[in-house]
């Protein structure tokens, strides 16, 4: 069994140009994909191609809203599972509304929020009613945490110390790391350890063995905890030959099959409550 715990679509129409995301306060962002390469259908075809069972979708503003994420996933309910989104998380009364409705009406398991594109802190003050809203849901919160990511002027936002933050003032909110903190993943060897905090693979296990091998992203994954770990590949269109590199890679670690088992699929089965 394999769940894929983040990948991304978007919403028709399907044409040749550019799938956008939008950015509080500023304009859409182009992304390097064509919308007609980034469809559900073409992500349960290459999750039948690399034999991925499951896989966790993220909602995005102005890429996939709640309420279309939601049809999809009642098409493939075996399959496919979803992860809402907010427009502005600093809003608290209108960001708490938007999640109840995602969760309780339209079967969403959890939240995804991005920091870059959000313009927030995950240590911001202003988002402790959401966190406490997804707290008592009992759905986990995967946070964009690539330090440096997609723009500029934003990356202590993304820096893993505001999670240790975050979990201070609302303790009982689970939290998915998103990309083993990239550059910042030195300081997941204490914040990965908190309770309630897991980190999800993608980019970054790879970046890892790049810089410094094998045994190293073993040991790592090791010190930090093989049950706080869950696979994902940040699919987002095809081609996307990262989802490959990293099933790969996890398979050369020298951990055991069970360990492997709990990376691939158990860990983000029992966050979300969901059979592996």
């Amino acid at each position: 069994m394999i769940i894929d715990g983040h990948v991304h679509i978007c919403e028709p129409p399907y044409t040749q140009e550019k799938a956008c995301v939008n950015i509080v306060g500023g304009r859409p962002m182009a992304m390097p994909v064509k919308k007609a390469d980034f469809t559900a259908d073409i992500l349960l075809r290459d999750m039948d191609k690399h034999r991925i069972n499951k896989a966790v979708i993220m909602a995005f503003p102005g890429l996939l809203s709640n309420e279309f994420l939601s049809k999809v996933i009642k098409k493939h309910p075996e399959r496919l599972f979803g992860f809402a989104s907010v427009t502005n998380p600093k809003k608290a009364d209108e960001s708490i509304k938007t999640l109840t409705k995602a969760v309780k009406q339209l079967g969403l398991k959890g939240l995804k929020l991005h920091p870059d594109c959000h313009k927030f802190s995950p240590a911001d003050p202003e988002i402790r009613p959401l966190m406490e809203c997804a707290a008592d849901l009992n759905i986990p919160v995967l946070i964009h945490s690539f330090a440096g990511g997609m723009i500029r002027g934003y990356f202590e936002h993304n820096v893993p110390k505001n999670i240790d933050t975050l979990k201070s003032r609302v303790p009982n909110v689970k939290v998915i790391i998103a990309h083993v903190a990239g550059p910042r993943f030195m300081d997941l060897l204490t914040i990965g350890q908190i309770p309630g905090v897991f980190v999800e693979t993608s980019w970054g296990l790879t970046l890892l063995a790049d810089l410094f091998g094998i045994d190293f992203v073993t040991q790592f994954i090791r010190n930090v905890g093989v049950d706080n770990f869950i696979f994902g590949s940040d699919w987002s269109g095809t081609p996307h030959p990262a989802t490959k590199e990293q099933l790969e890679l996890i398979q050369k670690l020298n951990l055991t099959e069970a360990e492997k088992k709990k990376i691939l699929s158990e860990n983000i089965a029992k966050v979300l409550r969901i059979t592996a």
